[in-house]
């Protein structure tokens, strides 16, 4: 590693008049080529590779070519100009943070290479798909990372096996795997090196630069980003000069905070670094990096003492912030749900006739009731207009959400307050409704017919499922916004006291449990208490048609980690259907076999992952479930 980091020294300015054709060059010399070709299929390979190279150069601008290049390989049915012309794509649209059209761009180039049996293009979008679900789905990044991993010694061409091989370290380097990172990255380098590929080799030492700040190894890591600027200054890669000015001010910030005698002057340079990061991005329109310099500025001016200019520049970081970061929690929600899209509009149209159904009734049975079921839609419409131009605005940006976990954080709290300021507003509508129905029955009963008194039946049905299922979004939300106050809990105690009360609850003397003795806990006392009683619960519910009922509690270890289950002998589920187990109104069983709104294991494991831990169920059909969990 020593010799690796001193390699990597050992240049620390790259000498750019011996670049070869990269940025703005590259990009007139492809304009050429793109000008004096006559055949089609040379056009889309030069619009293609244009797209690709503008990418950080003006991701804006690479999109028309793009675009271009994939309408007229259509026409020409030409698929390894498709493939090219979606690989291209896929860039451009990640880094204006459209992330579901990224994800379809680099699907359909994946299809299109896997069918050419192109190993060089393949593997580059393994690995693209790969970082693209690293937030999303972490078992589909890792498949994606094999896949590249199994067939990047097969790849052919030079430039793309050195790059693929930088690719797959810069994906462990981000993953936080930095063993991993730096033997792939290493081969990236000395690739570079050997057959002279001068941008590669200052990618890769760029990328190293990046690691080596994450693992507090401050000094190299300046060294190595600030020859990066240089490069990316020379090659007009303004997108990162834009990362890397505002990454060298945080590195200075850092630094100020370890030593007092270079203090003043590590805080100069840091505001200098930052002020060009923000100078950049503001030309670039680079919203996020715009977000993160004006953020880097106001902690910098704090810490001088300057309280004025570090509140202007939190002001402009706010005003981006909504933008930047409050809508991603929603594009991510929206990304997460496109493997179930077609059952989530089944669900969407069922909850859409019924309330077209509750509409009639209401209109047949009072004036008042249609004037507040046309506020309850135009507050759904309303909230559903909010939503897609908060999805259109973040398609428009940049998503890092790697680099700033602590303010996605805040944001999911945000997200969480609104969920549960709208379910409580809808609270009293319902509640109207029901009402009205009552009187509807009392005073009009002699009115209705059979069929009349049948909806009415239902509508009052609907009313009492609508008022469980708010109420359990309630607590849903406040759980998620609660904070977590560890303490030592008597697990065992704790289910002895919920499984006698569930007994006198449903009067059941046949039903037998058993309690492993002291199992003590670091837990928050009231969490912990909520997620006993809905997995409890749940045991006795789904065990209650069974002959001679039994629950078990207790502890296993399992590669060295003690797991708390919850066994039931009840009828249990095909583990085929568990995928959304934990999912809100997820249910594997109808509503006239066992009542419950599909809110309960979602709020179980909300509890669990506040307190850092994991949770798992195991079941066949007939022969009951385990659930186990980890605090």
């Amino acid at each position: 590693m020593r010799n690796l980091i001193l390699t990597l020294l050992t240049v620390l300015i790259f000498q750019y008049a011996n670049a070869q054709k990269a940025g703005r060059e590259l990009i007139d010399s492809l304009s050429k080529e793109l000008a004096k070709s006559k055949e089609d299929t040379v056009r889309v390979k030069a619009l293609s590779s244009i797209c690709y190279e503008l990418r950080n150069i003006n991701p804006k601008e690479a999109l028309a070519p793009g675009l271009e290049a994939l309408r007229l390989a259509e026409n020409l049915n030409y698929e390894y100009g498709k493939g090219l012309a979606n690989y291209s794509l896929t860039f451009i649209y990640n880094i204006l943070s459209r992330l579901p059209e990224s994800i379809d761009h680099a699907l359909k180039a994946e299809a299109i290479f896997e069918i050419l049996g192109d190993k060089n293009h393949l593997c580059a979008t393994y690995l693209m798909l790969a970082y693209l679900y690293k937030d999303l789905d972490k078992g589909i990044t890792a498949d994606y990372m094999q896949k590249a991993t199994v067939i990047l010694p097969f790849n052919t061409d030079i430039v793309w096996k050195a790059r693929n091989y930088g690719t797959l370290g810069n994906n462990y380097r981000n993953l936080g795997q930095f063993d991993s990172a730096g033997k792939y990255m290493a081969i990236h380098l000395k690739m570079g090196e050997k057959y002279k590929l001068n941008g590669e080799v200052m990618i890769v030492r760029n990328r190293f630069g990046y690691m080596y700040m994450a693992q507090s190894r401050l000094d190299t890591a300046f060294e190595l980003i600030r020859a990066g600027l240089v490069y990316f200054k020379a090659v007009g890669s303004t997108r990162m000069v834009a990362e890397n000015s505002t990454t060298l001010g945080r590195i200075r910030f850092l630094q100020s905070r370890e030593t007092t005698s270079l203090r003043s002057q590590y805080l100069k340079e840091a505001e200098a670094y930052a002020q060009e990061g923000l100078k950049v991005s503001c030309e670039l329109g680079y919203l996020i990096q715009r977000y993160t310099a004006s953020r880097l500025l106001c902690d910098i001016y704090k810490e001088e003492g300057r309280n004025d200019m570090a509140l202007n520049f939190l002001y402009a970081a706010f005003n981006d912030y909504d933008s930047v970061f409050g809508a991603q929690t929603v594009s991510k929600a929206s990304v997460l749900s496109w493997k179930n899209e077609e059952k989530l509009k089944e669900k969407q149209m069922e909850l859409l006739e019924l309330r077209n159904r509750q509409q009639k009734v209401i209109i047949f049975g009072a004036v008042f009731g249609i004037f507040i079921l046309v506020i309850v839609v135009f507050v759904i419409i309303k909230s559903r207009r909010r939503l897609k131009r908060t999805y259109l605005l973040v398609n428009q940006q940049k998503g890092q959400i790697s680099r700033v976990l602590s303010e996605l954080e805040a944001t999911n709290q945000e997200l969480e307050a609104f969920s549960y300021s709208v379910s409580h507003d809808l609270r009293a509508p319902v509640r109207r409704i029901e009402s009205l129905c009552t009187f509807l029955g009392d005073d009009y009963e002699s009115l209705l017919d059979d069929a009349g008194k049948d909806l009415l039946k239902h509508i009052t049905e609907s009313t009492v499922l609508m008022n469980r299922l708010i109420e359990d979004l309630l607590k849903l939300s406040r759980i998620t916004r609660q904070t977590v106050t560890r303490a030592q809990c008597n697990l065992s105690e704790m289910a002895g006291k919920i499984c006698e009360d569930l007994k006198l609850t449903y009067n059941e003397n046949n039903f037998r449990y058993s309690i492993e003795d002291d199992i003590i806990v670091q837990a928050d006392h009231r969490l912990l208490q909520i997620a006993l009683q809905n997995l409890i619960d749940n045991a006795w519910k789904y065990s209650s048609k069974t002959k001679n009922p039994e629950i078990t509690i207790g502890t296993e270890i399992k590669e060295n980690i003690k797991f708390i289950f919850i066994r039931d002998n009840g009828v249990g589920f095909d583990m085929n259907l568990a995928g959304n187990l934990f999912t809100p109104f997820h249910r594997l069983h109808s509503e006239e076999h066992f009542k419950g709104t599909g809110i309960g294991l979602a709020t179980v494991k909300r509890v669990i992952v506040k307190h850092g831990g994991t949770i798992a169920a195991q079941s066949e059909p007939g022969k009951g479930t385990t659930f186990s969990f980890t605090l």
